[in-house]
Formats: C-alpha cells, structure tokens, sequence
C-alpha cells in the first residue's frame, strides 16, 4: 500500500514533503492504492537489465565523427469516452526487441556529424551522444547510464529519429541527473525508458528546435537514490516546440521524501506552444498531467495515484477534452473508471 501526501500545487511542484501540522490540518489529500497490479500488468521482472561490457569505439568509423571520450467548466469541448482499444506499450513490450544483442559497444562520448547518418545496435554507456547533423537516426540502442543531445552549441539538429531502444541508469542515480533525450526536433517511437530521475524534455524552440513526437513508448521516472531537491517530469516543456504524443504511458514513481513534479508537465508562461495528445496513460504526481497550452487532448488516462488531483489544466485554450480516470487490465491496458472534468489553470 503505497501513501502520497503534499502541501500546496506549488510545493508539490518542488517535490517538497507536507509538514505534519498541514497534515493534521486537512489539508492534504491522501491517496492510497495498491500498486501489484500494476507492476503485473506492467511486466516488471520481465527484461533482462544484465550490465553492459564495454569497448573503446567512440566513433562513427564510417562517417569519421570524432572520438572525445465530462463536461468542462473553462470552454474545452468534451469527447464522450470511447471504450479503449488497448495498444499501450509495457515495459516488457517497448524498447529493444527480446534477445537483442549488441554489435557494437562504446563508453564515453559520441559524436555524429553527418547528415542522415543511421547508428543500429550500439550499447552506449556512460557518456553524451551528441548529435551535431541533421536527419539522424538512432536505432536499437541500449543507452546505459547515457544521454542524447542535438542541440550542441545551442544550434537544433532536427529532423532525429531515436526507436526501438531502451534507456536505464548505469548505477545510483542523483537529482543532478538531467533528462535523456532532448531538446527538440526529434521523433521517439517505441522508446522504453525506465528508471532515471528525468526522462524527456521539450525545448530549444528560441534557437531552431521544431516538433516533438513521442510514439508508443513507456517511460518510468524514479525517485532519485540521492534525492536533494528533485524536480522530475516524464516529459517537460520548456522554451517547447509543439508536442505530439501518441499511445505512451508516463509513469512516476516517488517515495516519502522524495517528491517530483509530474509525468506530463507542458505548462503555460515558460515560452510553450500547443499539444496533440491522443492515447495517454499517466500516474504519479502532485498533479498526474499539467498542461497550460493549446490544442487536442483525447484518449488520456490517469490512474489513480497522485498527491492533489488527476489535472491542472487551461482549459479554455483547449479545442478537445476527453479524460478519464482507469485502472489497468492483467495486460497493461486502460479501463476507464469515470470520466475527469477539465480543470485548473495549467502553470
């Protein structure tokens, strides 16, 4: 049985424990639930996370990349909740295909600097991938402890492809751990991403960044080992280009003490831009899915495990509202409970 309380919507965006006199006060929603289904149904256990070996290829050889070691209350018109049509990744379906193997293994840093370059079946670990060309593709990589970055210089490289890979941390994880792949201008399409503190940010817009797409993936952000002043999202907007997300389940999994913003947090006055939001699954939070700007909401489902509410939303910049509250089926799929009012003012 798992308990989460918090202060106020502000120190729940600070990831900052309620004091007891607020608890005893009334103040602070508690919710409770038992979270073996989930787990079940979410297939943990279920992949091999063996640490990598390593090698000493830090290099495109063939590109010659140098080596550097209901209805709404605000305005939004509501969708009458369909019946889900299932299709959600799990953590034992997304990512890297079961048996995948290696060809090549690289620690330390990595730089591509070819346009349309492709990377398959490559074990980072430990290092930045610097993505300094446009039109790259990344595919089935295991990133161990490893990031992605195509903004080097603070100049875009669009046009990046990342599927059918798998991200986790290589040992202890830390607050000062930053996200995995980002800023912008990039497609992640079955994606697993499991167990870092922060997980995808949407940004660098200011400097050339375009869409962001994000596609039947599965990402749990967990509360960091050393947990300072955690501030932890599953996808976080910033400076964000436009935000597309298709069938992706956002997990966040905190503990007493350790609390972090929220799976989806696209807000408003931090220079955002709009969302396409069909088929979503998140849990865990203050609030679960916080969003401040325009465009389409539909097919989101929450799950029943956040410190104040399912939502904060600006609901009047929304042209669709469709939520609902659900549990999950033995296979990890969506059952609508009730629907959920927009609601909030999504800062």
């Amino acid at each position: 049985m798992r308990s989460i309380g918090r202060k106020s919507n502000h120190e729940a965006q600070k990831g900052r424990r309620p004091s007891a006199a607020a608890m005893a006060a009334g103040t602070i929603v508690v919710v409770a639930i038992a979270t073996g289904i989930g787990l079940a149904a979410y297939g943990y256990g279920t992949n091999d996370t063996t640490s990598p070996s390593t090698s000493s290829s830090n290099q495109d050889s063939s590109k010659g990349s140098p080596d550097t070691s209901s209805e709404s209350s605000n305005g939004a018109e509501n969708v009458q909740a369909p019946a889900s049509s299932g299709g959600f990744p799990t953590r034992g379906s997304a990512g890297l295909p079961a048996g995948w193997q290696p060809a090549r293994q690289v620690t330390g840093d990595y730089w591509i600097r070819q346009a349309g370059t492709v990377i398959e079946d490559v074990r980072f670990t430990d290092g930045t991938i610097y993505v300094d060309a446009p039109n790259v593709t990344l595919r089935r990589i295991h990133a161990v402890g490893a990031i992605i970055v195509n903004d080097y210089d603070n100049v875009c490289k669009n046009g990046l492809l990342i599927e059918d890979s798998s991200f986790v941390p290589s040992g202890p994880t830390s607050d000062a751990h930053g996200q995995v792949i980002g800023p912008g201008g990039y497609t992640a399409r079955n994606v697993l991403i499991d167990g870092v503190p922060e997980a995808l940010r949407v940004s660098g817009k200011s400097y050339g960044c375009t869409a962001v797409h994000i596609e039947n993936s599965f990402i749990r952000i967990a509360a960091p080992d050393a947990c300072g002043d955690w501030h932890g999202d599953g996808i976080q907007g910033y400076d964000g280009p436009p935000l597309v997300v298709r069938q992706t389940t956002l997990l966040m999994e905190e503990r007493p003490g350790c609390y972090g913003t929220a799976p989806f947090f696209y807000p408003s006055g931090q220079g955002n831009t709009s969302v396409d939001i069909d088929g979503l699954i998140v849990s865990g939070g203050g609030y679960s899915f916080r969003n401040g700007m325009p465009g389409s909401v539909k097919n989101l489902h929450v799950l029943e495990d956040w410190g104040y509410g399912a939502v904060d939303v600006n609901c009047s910049v929304l042209s669709t509202w469709q939520a609902q509250v659900a549990t999950l089926s033995a296979a990890g799929q969506p059952v609508p409970v009730r629907p959920i009012q927009c609601s909030g003012v999504g800062n």
